[in-house]
């Protein structure tokens, strides 16, 4: 299906249970209480109780939690790897 349209990313923390990532994103590591996510310059990680991935796909990604215990946003160099600016 060709994109008529680049919305760009977007993050939705919803009930504070679930995190949705709509746009260009990379997975960066999967735990079975934790997941860290790549989306334009940023990291995202998140972690909490009962981990379950609703769905990965090429520009959505939706998981789900009992509850989220951390959410941390961190803008990240690119060019060298790292966290912070």
């Amino acid at each position: 299906m060709k994109k008529l349209f680049n919305i760009g990313s977007q993050i939705v923390v919803d009930e504070f249970s679930s995190l949705r990532i709509t746009g260009p994103y990379e997975l960066v590591t999967l735990g079975p209480d934790f997941t860290i996510i790549r989306c334009d310059n940023y990291v995202i990680e998140v972690s909490g109780d009962q981990l379950t991935v609703e769905k990965l796909a090429e520009e959505l990604a939706v998981f789900t939690f009992d509850s989220i215990k951390r959410f941390t946003l961190v803008e990240s160099n690119v060019e060298e790897g790292t966290y912070g600016t």
